[in-house]
Formats: structure tokens, sequence, C-alpha cells
């Protein structure tokens, strides 16, 4: 019986959460506790913005579809949406402070798993016991390479997809993450501030092109020497061709179209794999530590073309252009000076919460 929490995570998509949840009880050789299965559901609606991210009968069918196949499973649903990255953090919270487990197994709704996944999790469980080094690790495989096995080697693990997670690691990560939570804390995460996050990174060693939660925590690993590894076989496939991160045209460029996995009991870790832990450490490091110190630079001068640095002190020009395009007019002069040097966002925000704006615009600017 399997004596780590799962953890599933959901949204909008219920039809794929039902795949995923029926994957994991046709395991093979590890068997899962019932009581111990948590679905963290995201809501629909922001309370910072009003918008709406889903339906709610997206939601409900999703948390039916979980309760189907876990009736002694336990719901935490949010009672508004949260985004992706706060609804994980709220996982891992769970798993490691609420019950106090020392490792967690992760899936989120758009991955299959094939009859041994979680039986070659057990394996790269104990591998990473040996090696105090490993804080993730997963087994869903390298799509583009589609080793046949049986001996399975480690490759470096590219998406926080169907993966273990150290208590350990997630500790030293959650105090590497704070400068990056709290710009997410400043909007929807689906409207995070990405110059911010870009500039966070200039204060590191490592970096990275993207700014999401996936990201953050892979610099995260490689500057703290935590190691992220997986199967070079896979033993899952995504299916996620439509989400907020992929569309059916990304699916299938990225070739997860057809995509399967290995399965049999033959498939085990094979000898001397710990020996390629540090090599995986080193390349990706490496690659980061590249991406700092040669690219960011470049990506910040192109992004800081087209983003507006919210944080930065707002002009007398911005004011009056904020003024024209939201009220109408001009500022007079003792309006324009008490918004004047405060950030731009704060700058809006008064603006756009004024009475004389909401009185000029009844109608709700979302829907």
């Amino acid at each position: 019986m399997l004596d780590v929490p799962v953890v599933l995570f959901a949204f909008n998509r219920p039809d794929y959460l039902d795949r995923v949840c029926a994957s994991l009880l046709r395991q093979r050789g590890a068997a899962l506790d019932p009581r111990r299965v948590f679905l963290l559901q995201d809501g629909a609606v922001s309370p910072r913005s009003g918008l709406r991210y889903a339906e709610d009968s997206q939601v409900e069918a999703s948390i039916a579809a979980f309760r189907r196949h876990f009736p002694r499973g336990h719901v935490a649903a949010a009672p508004h949406n949260l985004g992706i990255a706060a609804n994980i953090r709220r996982g891992e919270v769970l798993a490691f402070e609420a019950l106090g487990a020392d490792l967690a197994y992760f899936f989120e709704d758009d991955l299959e798993l094939g009859p041994d996944y979680l039986r070659m999790m057990g394996e790269l469980r104990a591998l990473s016991e040996r090696d105090a080094r490993i804080g993730y690790f997963a087994a869903y495989g390298d799509h583009h390479i589609a080793p046949t096995g049986p001996y399975v080697w480690l490759v470096r693990m590219q998406h926080n997809w169907g993966f273990g997670l150290k208590r350990d690691a997630w500790r030293r990560l959650c105090e590497f993450l704070v400068p990056y939570d709290r710009i997410l804390d400043g909007a929807d995460y689906a409207y995070r501030d990405h110059l911010a996050i870009f500039r966070w990174m200039e204060t590191l060693p490592v970096s990275r092109p993207f700014s999401s939660q996936d990201t953050a925590k892979t610099l995260g690993c490689d500057a703290l020497g935590i190691a992220r590894v997986m199967t070079e076989v896979c033993f899952a496939r995504y299916i996620g061709e439509k989400g907020s991160s992929f569309d059916e045209g990304v699916f299938r460029e990225m070739g997860f179209e057809g995509a399967g996995w290995r399965e049999g009991p033959e498939h085990h870790l094979a000898e001397g794999v710990e020996g390629a832990v540090s090599r995986i450490m080193a390349e990706s490091l490496a690659m980061q530590t590249e991406h700092r110190q040669k690219r960011l630079a470049r990506l910040l001068q192109e992004k800081g073309a087209v983003w507006m640095d919210r944080n930065r002190p707002a002009t007398p020009e911005d004011v009056a252009f904020l003024f024209r395009m939201l009220l109408d007019r001009v500022p007079e002069s003792e309006v324009g000076t008490g918004l004047v040097g405060r950030p731009l966002h704060e700058a809006r925000t008064a603006l756009l919460t004024s009475r004389e704006f909401r009185g000029r615009n009844p109608v709700p600017l979302g829907d």
C-alpha cells in the first residue's frame, strides 16, 4: 500500500481528470490508499479581478469525476479562482505541513499514467532515499527519445508532471521563492508581471526565458543544488491538448499526439543509474547559468520594449495620459501631484476605482 499522499490538481477539464483518476486505479505493483488521495480543485472566479476563468458546471463536473473514482478520497475545493501557482502551493502545504509527509506525489489533470507508473516511482523513491540531492523525480519519460527499456536510465526532469517531491527540498524552495511569490500575489496568475519576474532573475545566478511557476522552481533547484530527475523511458503520456499552456497546434508540434507508454514488469532502473545524478545536475546548472550570463540582458531589453514596468514611479506625463484616457480630461494640478511618484499601477488603480470614473462607466469592465 502506497504510504505517501497523492495530490491531484484540477480546474476546468473534467474529462481529462476522469482519465487520470482511472489510470491511477489501474496501477500494477503499487496499490493506492484511497484515504490518502486528495483533489485540490480550483475555483471559477478570481476574487481579485472578478474575472471568470471557468464555468461552475466544469468545476462541479471535475469534483464529480474525482468522487466517482475515489469516493473515500478528500476534496479541497477553493471557493474562488486561485490560479495554478497558488493552487499547487496549497497542495504542497497540505501534504508537508497539514499531513506532515516527508514525501508526496503530485499530479495535474493532464498526465495519463501507464500501469507501471507508480511502481517505477517507487524505484525512483528508493533512489532518492539513497541520494539526498534528489528532490524531484518523475517517470513520464522523454517522448522525443522514446527508448524501449527494459533497463531504465535517468535524464533531467523537464516539466513538473506526475512528480514526487521531498519535504526537505520543498522547504528550501519555499524560502528561495519568496520574491517570486510576492510578484504573483500582485495579479491573477494568467496576468502575472512577467517583466518583474525576469528582473528577479537578474538577482540570481541562473535564469530561463519563461516566467511560469514551474520555471521558478526549476531555477531554485539549480541554484540550491537540488536534483530533478526522471526516467528516460515513458511510463505515462501527456494528454493536455487543450489548456492554459497548450492548444491543438502546440500539442502536435511538440510531438505529444500519438505518444504512448511502455509497460511490463521487466522494466526497472538500470544498475549504476545513480551515477547519472551528478551529470544531470551539472548539465542543468550549466544551461541555466549560460542563459543568465549571455541571454537574460537581451531578453530584458526586448521585453522592456513591450511591457511597462508597473512599479516604476508615475511621471506627470503618465498621470496626464491616464486622466485623458479614463476621465476624458486633463488633471487639475493638485490631483496630478497626488499621483505623480506613486507606482504606475497604483496611479491607474486610483483612477479606475475613483467615483468619477465609476460615475462615467456604469457598465462593468469585465464579463
